[in-house]
């Protein structure tokens, strides 16, 4: 090794203890977790479900602070859907999505012995949709959407709180969907 390469890494080594000593690594870190906090609840109800109809159900399951209530939002497209019952769902399934009527953004879910299909806006006015409507005496349904807000920004962060007033919530035949609104601290 020539002087020149000598004399650079000794340079580079001091430069590097002399970083050292002023650059503090910190040894003991404390690790601070998020905790998901619920602001309150994105409800959607069966279609013509009154405000006053919420207003009753959202009373009987408890909830643990007071909260308002946006009925029928429109912060985001509302949801079509079709009931199907139980044993015909299969069939109505495969002619929706020929046509892809069923709206793949939602999934199609049990609520008692039905099903609820999400359907799309552009199949609502389409005549073989309609037709399929007909022949299987279905209607199409808009749900209502409700959010409900907890009051002076009070969260719930107790997983089985959440948990039991939307299992409660759900229990209810005009509630076809509960979403918590987390909120991230």
């Amino acid at each position: 090794m020539n002087k020149k390469k000598i004399i650079i890494l000794i340079l580079f080594l001091i430069f590097v203890v002399i970083l050292g000593v002023f650059i503090k690594i910190p040894t003991h870190t404390e690790r601070t977790t998020r905790e998901l906090q619920v602001g309150g609840f994105f409800i959607e109800f069966e279609d013509g479900t009154t405000e006053s109809e919420v207003k009753d159900i959202l009373e009987s399951c408890n909830m643990p602070l007071n909260y308002s209530i946006d009925y029928n939002s429109d912060i985001m497209l509302s949801r079509y859907y079709i009931t199907v019952d139980n044993n015909k769902t299969k069939g109505i399934m495969d002619e929706l999505r020929k046509e892809n009527w069923t709206d793949i953004r939602f999934d199609a879910f049990k609520k008692g012995n039905s099903y609820i299909i999400p359907v799309t806006i552009e199949a609502i006015g389409n005549e073989s949709f309609l037709e399929i409507m007909k022949k299987n005496d279905l209607q199409v349904k808009k749900s209502i959407l409700c959010i409900i807000c907890f009051e002076d920004g009070s969260t719930i962060n107790w997983m089985n709180t959440v948990n039991k007033i939307s299992s409660e919530l759900e229990k209810n035949e005009k509630v076809l969907i509960v979403s918590p609104n987390y909120i991230e601290w």
